[in-house]
């Protein structure tokens, strides 16, 4: 039997729509469903003290309080998207052995901590405020003790988003931080699969919307920065990173015109604290000094 020409394009076209609705569902999962398996095979080498936190939406957030020179401040560390707090081992055991005291995290969806989906930054500073309480409650953190912050990627992105209300948060330090999730997104879709920014990413991010109740479209930590206010902030740039770009670094510089910035041309995404370290651990360390809210370390 022959079939007629509009069968067959009927066919065709249901076919690219079959792998296109795939190829959707896919995507929408990776802004979603982070990979819980992503571990580093890696140990702490200072003692750390665990605790859980209870977040705005009553999930168990996994945290960790690694105590360091009592006269010395806190810094609090915040991982990336599809990683969890040993990805950021590096700056815990570099700022301990300066003397700080450490607060860590496993953000909801990653690591220990429950949760089913994450917002790549946008409501996580529910986490990083509950883990704060709870630091305080149980002991750990002094009321007064001063606290500064350090994220990476969707870590600098929850605390850029969260500013306004992390008002604990006496100083901030954001590596790679995306301006727009909707841009970041579109220069990742095109850097792996070759895809240019269409109306296919709307839809995608609408298919998320649909499926998880979160509005990804609204993650725009260009806006939520400047909730910083006047508290002392450096925004770090990777010279080398394809995700987190110039771009991006300008528009966060231009939101707030009190910030501080440090480009490292040698580094690609969240990398700053490789290609040698030592020029950056002494520019954070001046501000941390220079930022006055956290006591200079007696180590």
């Amino acid at each position: 039997m022959k079939t007629s020409p509009f069968f067959r394009l009927f066919l065709v076209v249901a076919l690219l729509g079959t792998g296109s609705g795939f190829l959707s569902i896919a995507l929408s999962n990776i802004l979603m469903f982070p990979d819980r398996g992503n571990l580093p095979n890696k140990v702490p080498s200072i003692p750390g003290i665990p605790f859980i936190a209870q977040n705005a939406s009553g999930q168990k957030i996994a945290a960790w309080w690694y105590p360091g020179d009592p006269a010395a401040g806190a810094v609090l560390l915040c991982h990336g998207h599809c990683v969890n707090h040993l990805h950021i081992l590096d700056m815990a055991e570099f700022l301990h052995a300066a003397g700080y005291n450490i607060l860590t995290l496993d953000f909801r969806a990653h690591g220990l901590s429950e949760g089913r989906y994450t917002t790549i930054g946008l409501h996580e500073w529910e986490d990083v405020d509950a883990v704060i309480r709870a630091a305080e409650a149980n002991g750990l953190l002094p009321p007064t003790m001063p606290l500064a912050a350090y994220g990476r990627s969707m870590g600098a992105a929850t605390l850029a988003n969260g500013s306004a209300r992390l008002e604990r948060v006496g100083a901030f330090i954001l590596e790679s931080s995306f301006a727009e999730l909707r841009k970041i997104a579109a220069r990742d879709v095109r850097r792996v699969g070759g895809i240019p920014d269409c109306f296919l990413l709307d839809w995608l991010f609408a298919l998320a919307r649909w499926r998880s109740g979160i509005d990804y479209a609204s993650n725009r930590p260009v806006e939520g920065i400047k909730g910083v206010g006047g508290r002392p902030l450096l925004l770090i740039h990777d010279g080398l990173d394809p995700r987190a770009t110039r771009e991006d670094h300008d528009r966060l510089m231009a939101a707030v015109p009190t910030a501080k910035e440090m480009i490292v041309p040698d580094a690609g995404h969240v990398q700053a604290h490789r290609p040698p370290p030592a020029p950056f651990e002494s520019l954070v360390l001046q501000f941390l000094n220079d930022a006055r809210i956290l006591p200079a370390p007696s180590k």
